[in-house]
Order: C-alpha cells, then sequence, then structure tokens
C-alpha cells in the first residue's frame, strides 16, 4: 500500500480527506495551516474535526515551506495538496516517491490562475469542471492526471459550484487512487498554447455597476456569494451586501428611470433597475430598505 500526506486548509480538504480515510488508504499525516496562516481563505477549516472521527492527529503549520524535514521524514509516496493557499516550494515537491497532486476547479490547461470558481460564474459560462493534476514549479501547468466536466446552470451560484466540486474530487478520487496504488496513473501534458489566466479579484471587483446588463450582474452577484465575500453596492454612504437575485421579465414603463432606481418593494426584496432592463434582489443586507424611487 502506497504511503499519503495530506495538506490542506479550506472546507474542500475537509471534505476530500473525510473520502480518503473513509476509502482506508494509508495517510501517513494530515497537515494544516494554522488558522492566522489561511487568513484569506473566507472557508477555512481546522481539519482537527475530521481527523478526530478517525482517531487521528493533526500537524499544524505557518509556512509551508518551512516543513520539508517533517515532510521528508514522513517519506511519502504522494502527497495530496487540495485547498491550500500556500505556493509548495520545489524542495517539497521532490520528496514524494509518486509525485504531489493538486486540484483546480476548471478544465486544465484552460481557465488557470485565481478563483476559477467566480471567474466561470462572471464571464456566464456554461460548462467548467475539476482536473487533478500533477504539481510542478508553475501554476497550474502540471501533468493531468484526471479531470471530469460538470454543467453550470443558470440557478447556480458559487456556493453550488464549490459543492459540484466537492462532490466530483470525491468521485474522482475514488475512481481512480487504484491508479495510483498500482503505479500506472497517467500523467497527461497540458497544452500550454491553450492555457489562459485568471487574475486576482479585489474588493473594488466586487462593486455592481447598475449600468450593466440584469445577467452581468447577476452573474456578478451569483459569483460572490457564500463561502465567497459577497458582491456589494453603496447605500446611504454604507457597503451593502448583496447575496442572492433574481432575474424577471418586467412591463414596467422604464424609460424614465435611471440604473439603480427602486421599481418595486415586495416584503424584503427589492426590484431595481438595471442598463437593461429589472434585477429582483432577494437577499441582501439594504438597511434600511428603501423605498421606490430611491437610488442605490
Amino acid at each position: 500500500m502506497k504511503r499519503y500526506l495530506f495538506i490542506g486548509s479550506v472546507d474542500y480538504s475537509a471534505h476530500c480527506l473525510k473520502a480518503l480515510l473513509d476509502m482506508k488508504v494509508d495517510i501517513v499525516d494530515i497537515l494544516c495551516p494554522v488558522k492566522a496562516a489561511a487568513a484569506g481563505n473566507s472557508d477555512y477549516v481546522d481539519l482537527k474535526t475530521v481527523a478526530q472521527e478517525h482517531s487521528r492527529e493533526v500537524h499544524y503549520f505557518k509556512n509551508i515551506a518551512d516543513e520539508e524535514e517533517y515532510i521528508r521524514n514522513k517519506k511519502p509516496d504522494v502527497i495530496f495538496v487540495l485547498g491550500l493557499s500556500q505556493i509548495v516550494p520545489p524542495s517539497i515537491l521532490s520528496i514524494p516517491t509518486i509525485g504531489c497532486i493538486g486540484s483546480h476547479p476548471a478544465l486544465l490547461p484552460q481557465n488557470r490562475g485565481r478563483h476559477p470558481i467566480v471567474w466561470s460564474l462572471v464571464n456566464g459560462l456554461e460548462k467548467s469542471g475539476v482536473t487533478l493534476f500533477w504539481l510542478d514549479e508553475g501554476v497550474d501547468s502540471g501533468d493531468i492526471w484526471v479531470q471530469k466536466e460538470f454543467n453550470i446552470d443558470l440557478d447556480d451560484d458559487a456556493g453550488s459550484l464549490y459543492n459540484k466540486s466537492k462532490d466530483i474530487t470525491v468521485e474522482l478520487l475514488q475512481e481512480y487512487l487504484s491508479e495510483l496504488e498500482s503505479g500506472e496513473a497517467e500523467r497527461i501534458p497540458q497544452d500550454h498554447s491553450q492555457a489562459n489566466y485568471w487574475p486576482k479579484r479585489g474588493f473594488e471587483d466586487g462593486e455592481i455597476d447598475w449600468k450593466m446588463g440584469s445577467k452581468k450582474i447577476y452573474d456578478l452577484i451569483r459569483a460572490l456569494t457564500k463561502p465567497y465575500v459577497g458582491a456589494h453596492c453603496r447605500y446611504q454612504g454604507n457597503v451593502c451586501k448583496i447575496w442572492k437575485a433574481q432575474l424577471v421579465n418586467t412591463k414596467i414603463d422604464l424609460k424614465d428611470v435611471e440604473p439603480g432606481e427602486v421599481v418595486g418593494v415586495n416584503g424584503d426584496e427589492v426590484a431595481v433597475k438595471t442598463g437593461d432592463g429589472v434585477l429582483k434582489l432577494v437577499k441582501h443586507e439594504l438597511s434600511p430598505l428603501p423605498k421606490v424611487g430611491k437610488r442605490l
């Protein structure tokens, strides 16, 4: 039986770790950064909860680059790096006898880089997927082990795609782990000429411009909803998060209405004029609730 070492720090990591432990593979150690070292992860999870269910301990670290000697002493054949925002240095990548496996919620070589789930929704993609690949010194550039496509439906958001990526990763591990055990796992070189990189998004990128079309605003809102930071608008001098919206058809005469103006309020739901129609805000933090005619 091969020796596996697991590194992760988010909800996705916990999901994958549980699956591997349930499969009773030989995980020689579990590494997790302390929370302060993963402050950029809104979905940080202490892997201790999953580990304790299987009577296992967790080794915590601040910087994975400082753990070379510790990892080397564990003599792993494979290192799973599933949900870690830190870069694994070459000195650690070279330790396992077989290699290090990472994951990316996109169909590599396309859509490398930061926040692939967010970007897929912002850009209105209809398909994406999960790729398990062999880590190298580049960014999402290593040989592909396995990958699987999934559809992005109109009612999908960041949370549902995050869940799809978790479930598909588990399916891939369950189906293909035997290849690692037998030493027959594939290494399919990426076609780097087909690669593109998505950049890191900042706070300003999440601000809603009501002059955009309803679909573009809808895509931005669903892309940044939980577990991410949320899209936002400015209302009465405050930054207000918008967590869920709904595309609507309307027969209201909008020719004299400016984008950002509230055109309807029903309970907590607020209908707002956009660049080409109306968008209904279903879950939001607008307070006090705006009245018809108010501008956001």
